[in-house]
C-alpha cells in the first residue's frame, strides 16, 4: 500500500498544497495482559503531543513546546484528562457491548479509533476523518457528505443503527471536527513552529553494492518528510527502471528515502545524461546529482550487513523519539528450521538534536524490548513485568545497569566530540550508534556475535570476530579503527563479554518470559479482493511468534511467480499479521481447485491451508477500502505505543511553494479535545 500511494504522489504535480495534520487516534483493548486498557495519542503532522492511558490516568506532553498551551488556556490539561477518563470508560464499556452482541467470551479484543482533520494552509480547505474498527478489523466510518456513519461489512449495522440515533452527535460533529479541530490544528503550529516548520536540507548520495546492481539515490536527514526522489534522462522523469523506497525516519527526528535505477538498458557512454532529483519542501532549489561513477560509494563484503545493522539502530531509536519503529525482524523459516533468539542492546548519542535525549538505550530480547535506559531520567528501567524477576536472582541488577549505562552515555557523548573534531564539524546534529549483542541457535547451541557502530546514520566501523578486528566499509572507518585497534584489553574481553556472557543473559531472560516469548499464538487466515480484477490475499493475523511463512501453491508447490509477498507486521494485541498476494491474470475459474494458501508457523505442528475457493473469499467495495487504510493506520500507531512498533509517520508529499500566512483561528472558548465526548462509541447521548 505504501508504494502505491508514493507512486501516485510521484506522478502528481510538484506544486501541491502544503496539508498539516491534528490526529487523535484511541485504543481500548480487553484481555491483553501488561498492557494498559485504554491509550489515546495526539499527533500533529505525525509527531507525537499528547499521550494518555489508564495506567497514569493523566494526559502528558510530549513535546517541550506543547507547555505553552497553558499560557493560554490554564485548565487545559485537567480538563483533557477529565476527558480522556470519561472516553476511556466509555470505550470499556463498547468493547463488552460488541463483544455480548458478537456472542464473545474471554480472549483479546480491541476497539480503535483515529479522527481529526487535514488543513490545506493555501486553500484554507479542510478535511476530517472519523473511523472506528474493531479486533484489528474496520468497523464503521463517518461519511461527511451525507452526515451519516457507514460501514463495510454487515458487522457494522449494529453500531450503525445505534449511532444513528444520536442526534445531537450528527448536529455537533461538523462544528466539532471541521472548525474547532482546525482551530487547535492552527493553534499546535504556532507552539511548535520551530520543530513542525523547520526545512533540514539532505546529504544525497549515489549507492551501489555491486557492479550488477542498481544506483540508489539515497537522501537523508531531511525535514520536513514532504519529499520527492526520482531519476531523469535528459531532464524528464523515468517510471520504468525505477523502483522507490518508503520514507524511513532517522534517529534525529529527520527522514531519509531512496530510489533505486536499474542499470540494465543503461549503457555506460549514456551515463552523463541520466541524474536523480530531490525536491522538498522549503528548499528554493531542487538538488540535482549526476549519475557519475565517481560519485557513487560501494560497500562490499561485511560492509553491506554492516548497513542493515546500522539501519536497524535507527529505526529502533527512533521508535523511542517519533514513534516510528518498524524493527521486528522477520526471521522467515520453514517449520524444521533452527530457531534463533537474540538478545540486543540499541545505544544513540546524539548532539544538537532538540527536545531529545542526548543518550537513549534499549535492550531487546527476540525483538521485544525489555528496558529503557536515557540522558534524562538516568535510570535502568524493566519495560515487561516479568523482567522484574532478575531482581531475585541479582537484587543490584538495575543499579547496575543504571551504572554502566552512565558510563556509555559519557564515552558516547565524548566519541561524539572527537569525530566532530576530527571531520572538522560544527553545531549541527550529530548521531553517534551501535548495537551490539549476540544470537543463540537453540538446537545446534551455536552463538553468533554482532558489534557495528555507525556515526551521522552511516556506517562506520564493525568487529570483525574471525580477525578479532575492527574493519570499516569507508576511509572514514580508518580513524576511528586506528585508535581502536589499540586497546588490547577490550579485544581480549570482547570475546566473552559479548558471547558467552551475552549468552547466559539471554537464556537467562528467555526463562523469565517464557510465558510471553515462547508462547505460540495460530492466525485467523482470511482470503481477501477489493474487485474480481484484484490479486487474492492470503491474509494471516493474530499469530505470534513472528517466525512465519505464508505462500501459494498449485498442485501443492510453491509458486514464486504472480506472488507478491507483504510485510510483517505487528497488532495491537502483541500478535503479528502478514499476508501473501496471487494475481489472477493467469489463473483461469476452472483452475481455481489446485491453488492454496500455505502458512507455516513456529510452533505449529501442522500448516494452515486454505484452498482458493470463491466462497471464502471476503471482498470490500467502495468505501470500505479507504476505510481499511485509515483503520490500519489507527493500529499501526497504536501499535508504537505497545510493542515499539510504529511505522506511522504518514507521508504528506507537496508542491514547492511558499508557504502562506496562517490565517486567525475562529473564536472559540472550548478545547477541541472536547470532541472527544461528541465522538461516542456510546449508548448514551454526547454532552455539549
Amino acid at each position: 500500500m505504501k508504494q502505491f500511494i508514493f507512486s501516485l504522489l510521484v506522478l502528481c504535480d510538484v506544486a501541491s498544497p502544503v496539508l498539516h495534520s491534528l490526529k487523535y487516534f484511541h485504543t481500548a483493548s480487553s484481555g491483553v495482559p501488561n498492557f494498559p486498557e485504554f491509550v489515546s495519542v495526539g499527533m500533529v503532522d505525525d509527531v507525537k503531543i499528547t499521550h494518555y492511558d489508564s495506567n497514569t490516568q493523566r494526559v502528558i506532553p510530549k513535546q517541550d513546546w506543547m507547555d505553552k498551551v497553558t499560557a493560554d488556556d490554564p485548565q487545559y490539561w485537567e480538563r483533557n484528562t477529565g476527558i480522556l477518563k470519561d472516553v476511556q470508560h466509555m470505550f470499556k464499556d463498547y468493547i463488552d457491548v460488541l463483544k455480548k452482541h458478537f456472542n464473545q467470551t474471554g480472549g483479546l479484543h480491541t476497539f480503535q479509533s483515529i479522527y481529526g482533520c487535514e488543513w490545506d494552509d493555501e486553500t484554507d480547505t479542510v478535511d476530517s476523518f472519523s473511523h472506528f474498527g474493531y479486533d484489528g478489523e474496520d468497523l464503521i466510518v463517518f461519511d461527511w457528505e451525507t452526515m451519516s456513519w457507514i460501514g463495510p461489512s454487515p458487522k457494522a449495522f449494529f453500531t450503525k443503527e445505534r449511532w444513528d440515533t444520536v442526534e445531537i452527535y450528527l448536529k455537533h460533529i461538523k462544528y466539532h471536527q471541521r472548525e474547532e479541530c482546525t482551530w487547535w490544528l492552527k493553534k499546535y503550529l504556532t507552539y511548535g513552529k520551530n520543530t513542525l516548520q523547520r526545512t533540514v536540507p539532505p546529504s544525497v548520495s549515489l549507492l551501489q553494492k555491486s557492479p550488477s546492481s542498481p544506483v540508489a539515490c539515497h537522501a537523508t536527514g531531511f525535514y520536513p518528510d514532504r519529499v520527492m526522489v526520482f531519476w531523469s534522462r535528459d531532464r524528464e522523469e523515468l517510471h520504468e527502471e525505477v523502483e522507490h523506497g518508503e520514507l524511513l525516519p532517522n534517529p534525529d527526528g529527520t527522514f531519509q528515502i531512496s530510489a533505486e535505477l536499474s542499470l540494465a538498458s543503461v549503457r555506460p557512454e549514456d551515463w552523463g545524461r541520466y541524474a536523480c532529483k530531490l525536491q522538498l519542501h522549503g528548499l528554493r532549489d531542487d538538488i540535482i546529482t549526476p549519475l557519475e561513477p565517481g560519485r557513487i560509494r560501494s560497500n562490499r563484503a561485511k560492509a553491506s550487513s554492516v548497513g542493515v545493522a546500522i539501519g536497524v539502530v535507527a529505526a529502533v531509536v527512533v521508535v523511542v523519539m517519533v514513534l516510528v519503529a518498524a524493527g521486528v525482524a522477520l526471521y522467515k523459516k520453514k517449520k524444521n528450521e533452527r530457531v534463533l533468539h537474540s538478545l540486543k542492546y540499541f545505544l544513540t548519542a546524539s548532539s544538537g538534536v532538540p527536545n531529545f535525549p542526548e543518550f537513549v538505550a534499549v535492550g531487546m530480547v527476540d525483538e521485544l524490548q525489555i528496558d529503557y535506559y536515557d540522558s534524562n531520567t538516568q535510570r535502568a528501567q524493566p519495560k515487561q513485568d516479568w523482567m522484574d524477576k532478575v531482581k531475585t536472582d541479582e537484587p543490584q541488577y538495575w543499579e547496575r545497569q543504571t551504572g554502566s549505562l552512565k558510563d556509555v552515555q559519557h564515552m558516547f557523548k565524548d566519541y561524539i566530540e572527537v569525530l566532530k573534531k576530527h571531520f572538522n564539524q560544527t553545531g549541527g546534529l550529530h548521531t553517534f550508534q551501535s548495537i551490539y549483542g549476540c544470537e543463540w541457535d537453540d538446537e545446534t547451541d551455536t552463538v553468533d556475535s554482532f558489534s557495528p557502530f555507525g556515526y551521522d546514520g552511516e556506517d562506520l566501523i564493525v568487529f570483525d570476530w574471525e580477525k578479532m578486528s575492527w574493519i570499516g566499509p569507508s576511509p572514514k572507518a580508518f580513524f576511528t579503527k586506528e585508535r581502536w585497534d589499540t586497546v588490547e584489553i577490550y579485544l581480549k574481553h570482547i570475546k566473552y563479554h559479548q558471547r558467552e556472557e551475552c549468552t547466559w543473559w539471554l537464556k537467562k531472560y528467555l526463562i523469565y518470559g517464557k510465558n510471553t516469548l515462547q508462547r505460540t499464538v495460530p492466525p485467523s487466515v482470511s482470503l481477501l479482493q477489493k474487485s474480481p480484477s484484484s490479486p487474492v490475499a492470503c491474509h494471516a493475523t493474530g499469530f505470534y511468534p513472528d517466525r512465519v511463512m505464508v505462500f501459494w501453491t498449485r498442485d501443492g508447490e510453491e509458486l514464486h511467480e504472480e506472488v507478491e509477498h507483504g510485510e510483517l507486521l505487528p497488532n495491537p494485541d502483541g500478535t503479528f499479521q502478514i499476508s501473501a498476494e496471487l494475481s489472477l491474470a493467469s489463473v483461469r475459474p476452472e483452475d481455481w481447485g489446485r491453488y492454496a494458501c500455505k502458512l507455516q508457523l513456529h510452533g505449529l505442528r501442522d500448516d494452515i491451508i486454505t484452498p482458493l475457493e470463491p466462497g471464502r473469499i471476503r471482498s470490500n467495495r467502495a468505501k470500505a477500502s479507504s476505510v481499511g487504510v485509515a483503520v490500519g493506520v489507527v493500529a499501526a500507531v497504536v501499535v508504537v505505543v505497545m510493542v515499539l512498533v510504529a511505522a506511522g509517520v504518514a507521508l504528506y508529499k507537496k508542491k514547492k511553494k511558499n508557504e502562506r500566512a496562517n490565517h486567525p483561528p475562529p473564536g472559540s472558548d472550548n478545547s477541541y479535545e472536547l470532541s472527544e465526548k461528541l465522538n461516542p462509541p456510546p449508548d448514551v447521548p454526547a454532552e455539549n
